[in-house]
């Protein structure tokens, strides 16, 4: 599993989710549940195919959430390279660690990033997070459960 077609809900946002974690089952909920909110969503388990999708599709996102702990390129990496790509889109890193966006920020300074998830995360919070950065609320972080 690659790469999965967008959502084609009837109440569809203008809101592009960029999706990428190595689970196949986590990011098949996540994928799951951002259509049923209505978003458009790629998803990849393979975090190098997910940048070659994203450098052919620089502004076809608005929302990245990716996963830290991936093999091949982590998710501090993968953000690292998007930044660079697209300095606009809104990434959210989603990790099974409890680390606040405060602490990440505070050991990498230079790590650009819009948000950390802990999972697990209820699909109201993660609902919210999305609708925050939609509203262009700059900064969110939710704990876990």
């Amino acid at each position: 599993m690659q790469s999965l077609n967008p959502a084609t809900s009837n109440q569809q946002r203008k809101t592009s989710v960029f999706l990428v974690d190595d689970d196949p089952d986590t990011l098949g909920m996540l994928k799951k549940s951002l259509d049923s909110f209505g978003y458009s969503t790629y998803g990849f388990v393979n975090p190098v195919a997910a940048l070659e999708h994203f450098k052919m599709n620089p502004r076809g996102y608005q929302i990245a959430l990716i996963d830290v702990r991936m093999p091949a390129m982590n998710g501090f990496q993968l953000s690292r390279e998007i930044r660079s790509i697209n300095p606009d889109v809104k990434i959210i890193l989603m990790t099974g660690f409890e680390a606040s966006l405060a602490e990440v920020k505070s050991v990498m300074p230079s790590l650009k990033i819009d948000g950390m998830i802990s999972k697990p995360v209820t699909l109201e919070k993660f609902r919210m997070i999305l609708e925050s950065l939609e509203n262009g609320y700059a900064h969110v972080m939710v704990d876990s459960a």
